[in-house]
């Protein structure tokens, strides 16, 4: 996921709440964070990955909101409850729904948590290794402890600094998303009421 240098000194670490104490130090918890992303979807079986990039937003206590501009314009906006897609007439669709059972509200959550980099949630359902860099960032190595995780999923991996920086996802099947978050902000710092109303 991340590109590193040989020469960059890595410390691995059990995991636990001790394990993750390096990461705990350095990662920011902001209550508003906005910035860019891109994605690369490599699908197994085909050459070229699926890109797209756009803007995001994090309002820790209500969600995350993709705002994609290449290579359509769409939005969508996750909590810990749904994942809902905004329709180009302002319509809404629900993709993930707690209410439909505990897998869906599961996943909303799981997703929630990889981005704002929730380690409590990550720690109930991971084993992690930590992965402390000399230049202050770090790496976090996620394998799925449920078996009903394991079945989707064979490996996360979260990295960053103060901010989660680059997300991967290695699916069971074959296929892997790395997200890159950039020119990330946690200014200013509390989200003006047209933030929070996109997630009612």
């Amino acid at each position: 996921m991340l590109v590193l240098a040989a020469a960059v000194a890595q410390t691995p670490a059990a995991a636990s709440d001790d394990a993750l104490s390096g990461v705990r130090a350095r990662l920011e918890q902001p209550d508003v964070l906005r910035g860019r992303f891109e994605q690369e979807k490599h699908l197994k079986g085909f050459r070229n990955p699926l890109r797209s990039e756009g803007r995001m937003l994090l309002v820790r206590e209500h969600g995350i909101a993709w705002d994609t501009a290449e290579p359509f314009a769409s939005s969508a906006v996750l909590t810990r409850e749904t994942l809902t897609s905004e329709l180009p007439d302002g319509s809404r669709q629900i993709l993930l729904d707690a209410a439909d059972g505990p897998a869906a509200g599961a996943t909303a959550s799981l997703l929630m948590a990889l981005v704002a980099g929730d380690l409590d949630v990550l720690a109930e359902r991971f084993d992690i290794q930590e992965i402390l860099l000399d230049d202050g960032g770090w790496r976090l190595e996620l394998t799925p402890r449920e078996p009903s995780l394991q079945r989707v999923f064979t490996r996360f991996e979260l990295g960053g600094d103060r901010y989660v920086r680059e997300v991967l996802i290695e699916e069971a099947g074959g296929d892997s998303t790395r997200v890159s978050l950039r020119e990330l902000s946690s200014e200013p710092a509390l989200p003006t009421p047209a933030e929070v109303a996109r997630f009612d």
